[in-house]
């Protein structure tokens, strides 16, 4: 719900002395009847807690980031800490975190992924997203049940007067549209995106099919001045196959849905409540034609009240029950290991995590912010429980006027979970028990001449019972599944950050990630370098306003190769793999229409340099050839037109 400070007319009421021509005293007037015309106007805005650490961007800056196409939810990859997979795939390691411990959420309704398939965009339209934020550690008390990163969204507050936006791009077309009803007390606004790729692809390749589209429907109506009603619906789909000689083999195929019902409360002394209740509906499709799916059912309150100046309170709880099915193979067509695989995920049954917490913000002094929260959660599946607590605590000191000093603890617990998100796809029974992280990092962020501002942070997690891709790159198998959890896993490194607000007429930024994940010795294996570490990530940017509505930005990107297979005797004597660098460029041409309207055309290219990304080497100890094996080049052109109003 839309939140803010409430704003009181000030009336001025003077006070008049009514002189009585000859009289020896006077006597004060009586105070003037209110004014009839003066209102109290109550004034509804955001303010939703933030972490001290926490990486924030707005809308007028995700937009102009080269190679996102316009997509805030792509566009966090410019920040330090994250590590990519490969070069274009919205799925990263946070601070050594694997993909399937990054939690996303959009106004605290979770999802299975924020993207669409491969390179595909987000899942919702960036005319509704008002921020995104990237906690990478101690995250806010309200976030849970993730042990690596959190990913959020924010929607925008419902408009005054009709606004929308729309895109119209060789690949794809979608928009957004929203108006307010009955005087500005409600809202309602929808919109979504279509991808033609399945028609594009074909000329190239008639083999190869993608699709993907999905919808985004809001309403809000303000039952008094101080509470509003929102309801909230927004869906996914995404298929990709591949046909050859007659026979469709399905990459990927998945969709989910969510419908969220939330009422908001904001009282005269500034305190905020929130009640709200979501139902669900993923599914996603397996081999030989059978699907796995679930409804999910969720509610959730939490309270926020100011005890003083300096004081913030929040407590809060939340439930989830995920109810699984899924379509088991025969068991006298299959194997008994591979009937046992495929009973631990999709057997019918229901999961549930029931958690609750309490934090406090205090700011002693200006510039000061101390958060503290305890978090707990209960985690149930096929008769099987565990506990998970979750202490964490933020801390941004001021040093001196430019300078201040940042600190993070926190402990994040998480279920069993898939290396990649998957819809409908979860582990039966907490096999392995809960992933645990412990998260430690503390930094100095500087403010520096011309708007511009500096962050450094070290960071050390630890992480237990997580799974990833596989202890090794020579065993990635993504259709089974990977019942015992790696390794325990050691992340350390620094993380810069130097920006000045993409949204200024002259901006740029530079991040750098330098970082080592190292796998923990087990019975059977030493201590060794986990096999997605990638040592350096480094960036550099920026985005020039040439005038008269053309505005361009640029993007490098470079990140260093995955270490040696422990196999290779050969390759590791020749190192890690080669290092991987692209260039991203964006170039908009704006024309204003009316007060608020625009229409934009825009040219943007991912990749313009053609770079591959090596994956694997194998070389021959006979002879001692060596082979890189890459991915891609992946070039992706975007021309396309956009309107707003």
């Amino acid at each position: 719900m839309a939140r803010g400070r409430r704003l009181s007319s000030v009336a001025l009421i003077a006070a008049c002395l009514t002189t009585l021509g000859e009289a020896r005293a006077q006597e004060p007037a009586a105070p003037a009847p209110p004014d009839p015309k003066v209102e109290e106007v109550v004034v509804l805005g955001r303010r939703e807690p933030k972490s001290p650490t926490v990486h924030r961007m707005k809308r007028d800056e995700y937009r102009v980031v080269p190679g996102a196409f316009g997509d805030p939810f792509r566009a966090i990859d410019v920040l330090p800490g994250l590590v990519p997979i490969v070069s274009g795939l919205p799925y990263f390691y946070i601070r050594g975190a694997p993909p399937s411990a990054v939690g996303y959420f959009v106004d605290d309704v979770r999802i299975p992924y924020l993207y669409h398939f491969a390179l595909g965009p987000g899942v919702i339209q960036p005319a509704l997203v008002e921020e995104v934020s990237l906690h990478p550690a101690a995250f806010p008390a309200r976030y849970g049940r993730y042990a690596g990163g959190i990913v959020a969204g924010t929607t925008r507050d419902p408009p005054s007067e009709l606004r929308g936006e729309a895109q119209i791009r060789v690949y794809d077309a979608g928009g957004y549209l929203e108006t307010p009803f009955a005087g500005g007390r409600g809202s309602v606004g929808a919109g979504g995106r279509y991808s033609y790729t399945a028609g594009i692809i074909s000329l190239a390749a008639q083999e190869l099919t993608i699709d993907y589209r999905d919808y985004n429907l809001r309403a809000t109506y303000d039952l008094t001045d101080r509470l509003r009603l929102t309801l909230f619906g927004f869906g996914s789909y995404d298929y990709a196959s591949e046909t050859e000689r007659g026979i469709e083999e399905v990459f990927f195929a998945s969709e989910f849905h969510r419908l969220d019902l939330r009422l908001d409360h904001r009282a005269r002394d500034g305190s905020t409540t929130r009640v709200a209740t979501t139902v669900g509906f993923d599914r996603t499709r397996l081999e030989d034609a059978r699907f796995a799916q679930s409804v999910i059912t969720a509610a959730r309150a939490r309270h926020v009240r100011a005890l003083g100046n300096e004081v913030e309170l929040e407590i809060g709880a939340d439930v989830t029950a995920d109810h699984y099915g899924g379509d088991l193979p025969s068991p006298y067509a299959v194997s008994f290991e591979r009937y046992d695989q495929a009973f631990a995920f999709f057997s019918p049954r229901t999961d549930t995590a029931t958690g609750a917490w309490v934090s406090g913000r205090f700011r002693p002094r200006p510039g000061w912010e101390i958060t503290g929260a305890l978090r707990g959660d209960v985690f149930t599946s096929a008769g099987k429980i565990a506990l998970g607590p979750s202490p964490r605590l933020g801390v941004r000191v001021p040093l001196k006027k430019e300078i201040a000093f940042l600190a993070a603890l926190g402990v994040a617990p998480q279920p069993p979970a898939f290396a990649i998100p998957v819809p409908a796809v979860g582990y039966r029974g907490l096999p392995g028990g809960l992933g645990f992280a412990y998260q430690k990092s503390a930094g100095a962020e500087f403010s520096l001449p011309a708007r511009f501002t500096l962050r450094t942070v070290g960071f050390h997690h630890s992480y237990f019972n997580l799974r990833d891709f596989a202890q090794d790159r020579g065993r990635i198998d993504l259709d089974e599944p990977q019942i015992e959890p790696m390794s325990p896993l050691q992340a350390y490194g620094l993380e810069v950050f130097l920006s000045r607000k993409l949204s200024e007429r002259y901006a740029a930024f530079m991040s750098a990630t330098l970082s080592r994940a190292q796998l923990g010795s087990t019975s059977s294996d030493p201590s060794r370098v986990s096999p997605f570490d990638r040592t350096f990530v480094f960036q550099i940017g920026g985005v020039v306003d040439m005038g008269r509505g053309w505005r361009t930005s640029a993007r490098f990107l470079t990140y260093g190769g995955w270490p040696p297979e422990p196999d290779e005797p050969l390759s590791v004597r020749l190192g890690r793999l080669p290092a991987f660098a692209r260039g991203d460029l964006r170039l908009e041409k704006r024309w204003t229409l009316g007060e608020t309207g625009f229409v934009s055309f825009v040219v943007e290219v991912l990749n313009m340099t053609g770079s591959k990304d090596v994956t694997a080497r194998r070389c021959l100890s006979q002879t001692g050839q060596c082979e890189d094996r890459a991915f891609g080049p992946l070039i992706v052109p975007s021309i396309g037109v956009e309107g707003g109003l």
